[in-house]
């Protein structure tokens, strides 16, 4: 090379290449570890939710469903009775005639509905709990009213609707079972 010449010698190509491909390469990936972030993160909030199988499980379970169907009568009446001292006796009662009768099972994917036989339960208040089932996972009419003419001669029977699978029976000994699966 002469003193007067202004072309480079000859350099590899690593070390020609202007230095905005490292800033364009920090940003990549720097939006790549954003997106994988976003990624886990909206992952975690839908892992974390409840199934509408648990909210169903919650929202039906023990004496809820009675104590909503009484809310609503009492709102309903004219005049609202005083407060009866034996009503935490009637509470135990119920709270043990409710026991069992909703269970949230599989990790939150399956919820069964048991109410109690005649013997138990003559006034049949703990068929309260299917209502609220049939209302939390917005059962259909076309099944609802399938369980409800269910006989203990019918076997078990099977339905489907948006996103989930139902099996249920009934005897007059057993009380009605119903198993909902979400698909």
């Amino acid at each position: 090379m002469s003193e007067n010449d202004t072309s480079t010698p000859d350099l590899p190509a690593a070390v020609t290449r202007p230095k905005r491909s490292t800033a364009r390469n920090a940003i990549l990936v720097g939006a790549a570890a954003a997106a994988a972030m976003a990624a886990v993160v909206t992952i975690a909030v839908i892992v974390s939710r409840p199934s509408a199988i648990e909210v169903a499980g919650e929202t039906c379970a023990g004496s809820k469903p009675l104590d909503a169907f009484l809310a609503e009568a009492r709102a309903t009446a004219s005049a609202t009775p005083a407060p009866d001292p034996r009503e935490t006796e009637a509470d135990d009662a119920l709270a043990e005639l409710f026991a069992g009768v909703v269970s949230v099972e599989d990790d939150g994917k399956t919820l069964i509905v048991n109410t109690k036989p005649k013997d138990d339960d003559p006034l049949g208040v703990t068929s309260l709990a299917l209502e609220c089932v049939y209302e939390q996972l917005d059962v259909p009419t076309r099944i609802t009213e399938r369980i409800g003419a269910t006989r203990s001669l019918d076997g078990r029977q099977e339905g489907d609707w948006k996103g989930f699978t139902a099996s249920w029976s009934y005897h007059p000994d057993s009380g009605a079972n119903l198993i909902i699966v979400e698909n």
